[in-house]
């Protein structure tokens, strides 16, 4: 296992659908407490936590007894999203005493200069007020130019836009594999990453969840981009409390890809 730098100050926490809301039957703590706990200690340590969460669609889904395993249309995604966001903050509020601060974002937020200060000076901002920002895509209103797609790609720009010097994509998976462990039993976990480079690439396969929108290929574009601004990138099992215990005691149980 690797060690965790005790030296970082600020960390982005991606969180996806299939821990805030499994299985898309509405919002729930069963895989979020051991997370909630890791990030109060952070807090202990006066080190900074940015939250990207999904589950809004999902969310959504539950609320109205949608089948995800069904095709969506863009505004019926939309519309869940926009009926799951509020219960997402509200989720995520019932795990903090501190108070949680929504920011709903697209890609023109992280791209133009003056809305990159603007969101930058915003996070500042509520660093001071110890609150914590709880950010996701505005999926009830972006449209297919402003789109960044997945949460894993929007992490990694946030990671970028407020200078974190952590990222942290909290999985469904222990890591990045060599081969796909679901179908083979040889496969091995890869403890360190130093470049990202095809042969890595190679080594994602496309998600089968109908409630997530990337899977390990879209970590991977999300660690390419954190790592080649400097920033150290793990993925870790979300679902496993003793992935978040190891953190807490600097230690990586997923795979860390080393910022350059």
């Amino acid at each position: 296992m690797n060690q965790l730098k005790s030296s970082w100050r600020r960390v982005v926490i991606k969180v996806g659908s299939a821990l805030v809301a499994p299985e898309g039957k509405g919002c729930s703590t069963k895989y979020l407490l051991a997370l909630a706990d890791f990030i109060h200690h952070c807090h202990n340590q006066n080190k900074q936590v940015v939250i990207v969460s999904s589950g809004s669609v999902a969310a959504g889904a539950g609320l109205t007894n949608h089948d995800l395993s069904e095709p969506l249309s863009i505004p019926q995604k939309q519309a869940l999203a926009a009926i799951g966001q509020s219960h997402v903050m509200q989720h995520w509020q019932k795990l903090f005493d501190d108070t949680c601060a929504q920011i709903l974002l697209t890609r023109s937020d992280l791209e133009g200069d003056k809305r990159v200060v603007n969101a930058r000076n915003t996070l500042e901002t509520l660093f001071k007020m110890d609150a914590i920002p709880i950010i996701n895509e505005n999926d009830s209103v972006v449209v297919d130019e402003l789109v960044v797609g997945d949460n894993d790609n929007l992490a990694a720009r946030v990671a970028v836009m407020c200078d974190a010097d952590l990222l942290l994509i909290c999985s469904d998976v222990n890591g990045l594999y060599d081969k796909n462990p679901k179908q083979f039993d040889d496969a091995k976990l890869l403890a360190t990453v130093d470049t990202i480079d095809e042969r890595i690439l190679g080594f994602a396969d496309v998600t089968n969840n109908p409630i997530a929108t990337g899977g390990m290929h879209t970590k991977l574009q999300a660690a390419q981009l954190a790592t080649g601004a400097g920033i150290d990138t793990i993925i870790i099992n979300g679902r496993e409390a003793k992935s978040f215990e190891r953190l807490k005691n600097e230690t990586i149980s997923g795979t860390l890809f080393i910022g350059r």
